[in-house]
């Protein structure tokens, strides 16, 4: 019989807590742990099964440490063009970060509060969350009161991310969208790694920026719905008409070992992100399209894929990773 255990420790070289989460067990390739960083946008920056590690967790940069790991992108995942929209007449603008844009949320270098861990017979688990509320920077640039939490849950091979919003106005809609940006290690020769992502369509994009015209995937720059090796494989792109009855699978050949990613049907959206020669890559479950709120305010609702909550409203959804073998 296995044990569940957890501790928090300080990441090295940073002042960055790190909760830690873990099924030991018998088998050690039946093993399996988990780390986010609360202080950091709750950051899922290791996810290890039978001693391999799956996340492309800390990097150094100019000489410091610094988490890539699982950033958690909201209420704006990926991209805003002109870093601005408008909703239901009231505008939100934004610091641009990348050009004019504004680039992956508000949340995800955000600290977040975290509660105790729990044992329970269905694994460990602890839930971690960020209020938008006055006097926090994040609630200053969205003005809707709501909170966004989050409950890792580790059992053996797989970390389960559940996920819930609460708008919390007693006056404003909560239009937002919801996403996860992991960068996964490379196991093994690029050309021996392959993702499948059974999505319907290819978002038509200029600059990085969809249009809102879908593109059968056969049209699109890559058919990736079967297996694809990363090796000449260069995206950076949105994928629509994901659902959870066929999830996104990256194969490791020389593991022997699958890593599916199952998302509920909330997350209609991918982004595929392969830079090659990088020692990683990207498979990012997103309940929207990159600049999701202003293609909805140009009538684009269904490729848009919005999420919007009336005063009082939760909305509630779970991505799950899982190893098994090939």
């Amino acid at each position: 019989m296995g044990r569940y255990t957890h501790r928090t420790e300080t990441i090295p070289d940073t002042e960055w807590e790190a909760v830690h989460l873990a099924y030991e067990a018998d088998d050690p390739a039946d093993s399996t742990s988990i780390a986010f960083a609360p202080g950091q946008g709750s950051n899922l920056f290791s996810f290890v099964v039978g001693g391999v590690e799956y996340m492309f967790g800390l990097g150094n940069m100019g000489g410091q440490t610094r988490i890539v790991g699982s950033p958690i992108l909201y209420p704006t995942p990926n991209r805003v063009r002109d870093a601005t929209f408008t909703f239901d007449g009231r505008v939100f603008t934004f610091e641009p970060n990348q050009g004019t844009r504004f680039l992956h949320g508000l949340v995800r270098g955000a600290p977040w509060e975290v509660g105790e861990p729990v044992v329970g017979p269905d694994g460990i688990s602890v839930e971690t969350w960020i209020r938008f509320v006055p006097g926090t920077p994040w609630y200053e640039r969205f003005p809707i009161e709501n909170t966004l939490s989050l409950v890792y849950r580790v059992t053996p091979h797989m970390v389960r991310m559940d996920f819930t919003v609460t708008n919390d106005d007693a006056q404003y809609r909560l239009p937002f969208g919801l996403a996860i940006h992991p960068f996964f290690a490379i196991h093994g020769p690029r050309e021996s790694v392959t993702i499948e992502v059974p999505a319907t369509h290819w978002m038509e994009a200029e600059d990085l920026m969809p249009s809102g015209r879908l593109v059968a995937m056969p049209d699109g720059p890559a058919d990736i719905r079967k297996p694809t090796s990363l090796a000449g494989l260069n995206l950076d792109d949105v994928f629509y008409g994901l659902e959870r009855a066929r999830p996104q699978v990256i194969r490791y050949e020389s593991l022997g070992k699958a890593l599916t990613l199952t998302a509920d049907d909330l997350f209609t959206h991918t982004v595929v992100f392969t830079p090659p020669e990088r020692p990683f890559f990207c498979v990012e479950n997103q309940s929207c399209s990159t600049d999701a709120h202003n293609l909805y305010a140009q009538g684009l609702q269904d490729v848009a894929h919005l999420s919007i909550l009336e005063p009082g409203e939760t909305l509630s959804a779970s991505i799950l990773f899982g190893v098994s073998d090939l």
